[in-house]
């Protein structure tokens, strides 16, 4: 089941992107890396600016996409490793799409990710980066 969290859900999405990041992002982050993005997933100001939809198997929150949706910007997009490759993650993007009906969307993605958002329809649009410790390479997709 896919649906969009309410914000008392909020820090389960916090948890889950943690875990995530720190066992398939860790090539893409410095030391420092990590602290800005804990200190972003931990900031609720920040994380409440967020619209994020979950996919649940049972009662479990198995994976988050979280998007700024003035910005048409996809901020986390994380599923648990034990369920990648079933489909999970591209459900999650076209229920988020559905739902806020974007022009365009773009990513900074990791490059544990490149493949996975190509496969999306997102296109590279410059080189991979760092920005305070954290390595991306700026996706976007023309809907």
């Amino acid at each position: 089941m896919i649906r969009k969290l309410v914000k008392d859900e909020y820090s389960q999405a916090t948890d889950l992107s943690c875990l995530v990041c720190l066992e398939c992002g860790k090539e893409d982050f410095t030391p420092e890396g990590i602290e800005t993005f804990k200190s972003f997933v931990y900031n609720a100001s920040l994380m409440d600016a967020l619209d994020i939809y979950g996919a649940f198997d049972n009662h479990s929150l198995v994976g988050i996409i979280g998007v700024q949706r003035e910005k048409q910007h996809i901020s986390l997009f994380f599923v648990l490793p034990a369920y990648h490759r079933q489909g999970i993650g591209k459900s999650l993007f076209d229920y988020m799409m559905r739902d806020c009906d974007f022009t365009h969307v773009t990513v900074h993605s990791s490059t544990y990710a490149e493949v996975f958002y190509a496969s999306l329809g997102f296109k590279k649009v410059g080189e991979k980066e760092f920005n305070n410790g954290i390595a991306s390479i700026p996706m976007e997709k023309e809907v």
